[in-house]
């Protein structure tokens, strides 16, 4: 039988910036990706490239490249043979060291010696994203692992992988809840929830923002990104309880200033800001209880 062919997509953007882009060419229709230190390797079924996908691809990288203009953000587009693109990208994932007691674990790979008496998240994050290789992930993780109590009630707005939920109730919550636009993230948390035995504690729905519970939590946290958060400032402080905390992350570092000065207008008080290469996030307490 003869073997389909794909477009190979090859990307020069730094691995910091993968998480950004991989969502949006899976909706396109990427089948599969590989994560280098420099580039992004996708990989899309040739008949699927069509001239509206190439339109709609190039449109996507536009975009991307007004708002990183110090990124190179090239790409080269080639015709390769079928192969199990998954099962290359396995190969080249690894343990990832979220913060000095988190560990991001693939199902694939063995615990080390050097893994005992950690929290350890197994997560397999379909098309390579939502690992912890991004530094939102391992910050808003740090964040979460100074704020979230014994028995505190957690929302995670935009679950993606459902990683945040996850380790919320490894950290000692009583329980979480995760949210997420995306059918395909959805589908990926749930199975993550299984894979952590967290299923009793841990439950994922879809919903945005403007759909998020009507009841308080001890802990929100949304790492989404600047434009999502500071439109939505309002419906992210409402579910906090009073003297809750609001962590809010998938920010830049020059996101910062104009989300304060925004902040003031809402009740609640910067706690703690951390930042790590041009991302940052930061933990809010809320003030009063409305």
């Amino acid at each position: 039988m003869k073997k389909r062919t794909w477009k190979q997509v090859v990307l020069s953007i730094p691995e910091s910036h993968h998480e950004l882009l991989t969502g949006s060419l899976v909706a396109l229709g990427f089948g599969g990706f590989v994560q280098e230190e420099t580039r992004l390797t996708g990989f899309i079924p040739s008949r699927a490239w069509t001239h509206a996908v190439e339109v709609k691809f190039r449109n996507l990288l536009s975009r991307f490249r007004k708002e990183f203009p110090q990124l190179e953000g090239r790409y080269m587009l080639r015709t390769v043979r079928e192969k199990n693109w998954n099962a290359a990208w396995e190969r080249s994932a690894g343990i990832i060291e979220a913060t000095g007691r988190i560990i991001i674990k693939p199902s694939w790979k063995k615990l080390r010696a050097s893994d005992k008496k950690k929290i350890v998240l197994h997560i397999d994050p379909k098309m390579a994203f939502g690992t912890g290789h991004h530094e939102t992930t391992r910050l808003s993780l740090t964040l979460l692992e100074r704020c979230c109590y014994q028995g505190a009630r957690v929302l995670d707005v935009g679950t993606g992988t459902g990683v945040l939920a996850i380790a919320a109730v490894k950290l000692g919550a009583h329980s979480a809840i995760g949210i997420d636009i995306d059918e395909w993230s959805i589908a990926n948390a749930k199975e993550n929830v299984y894979r952590n035995h967290a299923g009793r504690t841990v439950r994922v729905r879809k919903g945005d923002v403007s759909s998020l519970p009507d009841k308080k939590f001890d802990v929100v946290v949304a790492n989404i990104d600047y434009p999502t958060i500071v439109k939505n400032l309002a419906k992210l402080v409402r579910p906090v309880k009073h003297g809750g905390t609001l962590i809010l992350s998938g920010l830049l570092t020059q996101d910062l200033n104009p989300l304060l000065d925004a902040l003031k207008h809402q009740s609640v008080v910067p706690v703690e800001v951390l930042s790590e290469n041009e991302w940052a996030a930061l933990a809010l307490v809320k003030s009063d209880g409305k």
